[in-house]
């Protein structure tokens, strides 16, 4: 298989190595005040490169953030669940939105990053601390996913094919118009996967090489958009539709066991309608959305010797979500703005793990006035109330306060105050659900510092940042003497660290070259009266990497480039029992590709793992060695 890849890959090349191209791009005046566009706040906000956008169009956004981003990513493997953790906290405090809609699941309370295609976004961007302030629940960090609306471009055809190691096959096509009033496009895409890697199972006597079973997965997705330029605004519409359907392999020590069946079959239709009203001084946008979700999970192992049933689990979720929103963005004097939202959500699900259909309104209200204090200066204050099904949450501030200094160094100091409301599993899964249940509540401080050099052919951006975070009513499911969980708010969390971003770019000719990486600690603990009597005070909490870093160099000649990229995870835990306590070792990786453009078209070879390191990222669940990957992509 290696060999067909490299001969393709490389025969590929041999015939477009001489070949020249030129690109012809129009030419776009960008205008803004001078602090607006000097000022940043480090390690507060940060949108992913389109770069590192084009180079993982073709991966999910999992992936992205493994090794382009300051989140640590929980995954089982290709085709299993992958999570986000900011700043040491869970998967349910990560906030994820889709053009303003949250993505997170009111049956979990999260979102399943191995399930975004990072081709069906335009622009990624992360937020944590006080920058999350105008949603409630991203006590950790916030994704936001947006598409771009754009008039004039004329055909849009863009056609990615995918070809690699383990029979995996993906197809991505974005066609559509984009005239002087009317823009719409199309975008599709299939992805598809043996997932049969051979890996070392050393949880089995004897020890040995395995293949992995009964982990193939198919997942497609289609999503149309279009916009229509009026006089004074623009009037979108958008349908993102997508279904997953997914073999779950054994965890490792149970791979002998053949008579076990488990899968996931889930699909969704979010379907959005937006109207922006522009004028001189401001905007105002209305939003309206309607989310059907469907999520169906098996499980079913017999016994070997009498084959009858041991464990049998058929779980179904059917969740209607509602959104309705309206922004308005007002300037006041000068640089000073006045942003306001009213936003309404209603949450219906129907669950054969619950007693009855259970449903849910929020009601919140934002409100946050930003400005430049004084020359350099940037100051946000934001304040929003929420209301949930009648029942007041209180009122939630944050603020901002950034300051440039002349020769290039930067300061930022924020403080944040949000909650989480419990998911709905946690409210009323049967048996076990806790309806007496309290928000999380959680409070952030932020100390940032950047320095950013511009000159002729090179630009730096250093960032450096320290947090300190508080989660009170932190929720975790105890065992009971009833054999079965519950959940509880028993924990109080501290987490607290160091984050460090560094970006260069460096221009000469027809060299180019982008250094981009990311260095994290993270110290996260449960602070509370039961992790005393327990003995669990000042242990890290699992599965939460104390060090965590990834590093991504492209260089490019002309047409061609090459891009090598590092991921690093530091030791977990995965128990807090000393008796049962299994610490995951640390782990580096290393990709790499080589691309050639010519004519519209772009060939890419990859190699992911390029050192065959074995490692888990979960306990027991088996990771992919060295594989290859050839990519196609035509672009009109």
């Amino acid at each position: 298989m290696r060999r067909k890849l490299f001969f393709l890959f490389f025969s590929l090349l041999w015939t477009l190595a001489n070949a020249q191209d030129t690109v012809t791009l129009n030419a776009v005046n960008v205008t803004a005040s001078k602090i607006a566009s000097e000022m940043v706040r480090p390690l507060v906000v940060r949108k992913v490169d389109s770069l590192v956008l084009e180079s993982k169009s073709t991966a999910t956004l999992s992936e992205l953030l493994i090794q382009h981003s300051p989140v640590f990513i929980k995954t089982y493997g290709p085709g299993g669940i992958s999570t986000a953790s900011f700043r040491g906290t869970t998967a349910s405090h990560t906030l994820v939105l889709w053009n303003g809609f949250q993505l997170n699941a009111p049956t979990l309370g999260q979102v399943d990053f191995s399930t975004i295609p990072v081709f069906l976004a335009d622009d990624i961007d992360l937020k944590w601390g006080s920058a999350t302030s105008n949603n409630s629940g991203g006590l950790g960090g916030a994704v936001n996913i947006d598409s771009k609306t754009g008039f004039g471009k004329g055909l849009i055809l863009d056609i990615k094919q995918t070809y690699g190691s383990f029979n995996t096959l993906g197809s991505f096509v974005t066609a559509g118009y984009s005239g002087s009033k009317v823009s719409f496009r199309v975008k599709a895409y299939r992805n598809s996967s043996d997932n049969d890697f051979e890996y070392y199972n050393s949880s089995v006597l004897p020890p040995r090489r395995m293949r992995q079973r009964n982990a193939d997965f198919v997942d497609y997705g289609l999503m149309p958009e279009v916009s229509v330029l009026l006089k004074h605004g623009i009037l979108s519409a958008s349908s993102w539709n997508q279904w997953n359907n997914r073999n779950l392999p054994a965890i490792m020590p149970n791979v002998v066991n053949i008579n076990t069946e488990e899968w996931t079959r889930d699909n969704f239709s979010r379907n959005a309608l937006s109207y922006k009203l522009f004028w001189a001084t401001g905007n105002l946008q209305l939003k309206s959305a309607a989310f059907v979700e469907n999520q169906h999970y098996f499980l079913e192992t017999r016994s070997p010797l009498t084959n009858g049933v041991i464990t049998a689990i058929n779980s179904e979720n059917k969740a209607l979500v509602l959104h309705q929103i309206a922004d308005v963005q007002q300037t006041l004097w000068t640089s000073w703005k006045l942003k306001g939202k009213l936003q309404w959500d209603r949450e219906r699900v129907n669950s054969n793990n619950y007693d009855d259909i259970k449903r849910r309104d929020l009601v919140s209200a934002y409100a946050a006035v930003e400005g430049n204090p004084f020359d350099n200066a940037d100051l946000s204050l934001t304040a929003r109330y929420d209301n949930v099904d009648g029942k007041s949450m209180g009122v939630f501030p944050t603020a901002t306060f950034s300051y440039r200094f002349p020769f290039g160094m930067g300061l930022t100091l924020g403080y944040s105050h949000n909650y989480r409301n419990p998911s709905l599993n946690d409210l009323y899964w049967y048996p076990g659900g806790n309806p007496d249940l309290l928000p999380e509540n959680g409070r952030t401080v932020d100390l940032a510092v950047s320095y950013r050099l511009k000159q002729e052919h090179l630009k730096v951006d250093l960032r450096s940042g320290a947090y300190l975070s508080k989660v009170k009513n932190w929720i975790q499911w105890v065992p009971t003497s009833y054999r079965f969980w519950v959940p509880q708010n028993v924990a109080q969390v501290f987490a607290r660290g160091l984050e460090n971003h560094v970006d260069c770019s460096y221009s000469l000719g027809d060299w180019q070259a982008n250094l981009s990486g990311n260095y994290v600690f993270t110290y996260t603990t449960d602070e509370s009266e039961n992790a005393q009597v327990y003995g669990l005070l000042g242990k890290q909490l699992i599965y939460i990497p104390r060090h965590h870093g990834n590093l991504f160099l492209n260089l490019r000649w002309k047409s061609w480039n090459i891009s090598y990229t590092m991921e690093a995870t530091g030791l977990r835990s995965t128990s807090y029992a000393d008796f049962y306590a299994f610490d995951l070792p640390a782990y580096v990786l290393h990709h790499l590709a080589l691309g050639k453009e010519w004519k519209g078209f772009r060939l890419e070879l990859r190699c992911n793992n390029l050192t065959d390191k074995d490692y888990q990222n979960v306990l027991w669940r088996a990771m992919p060695g060295r594989s290859f990957e050839v990519m196609v992509n035509y672009r009109y």
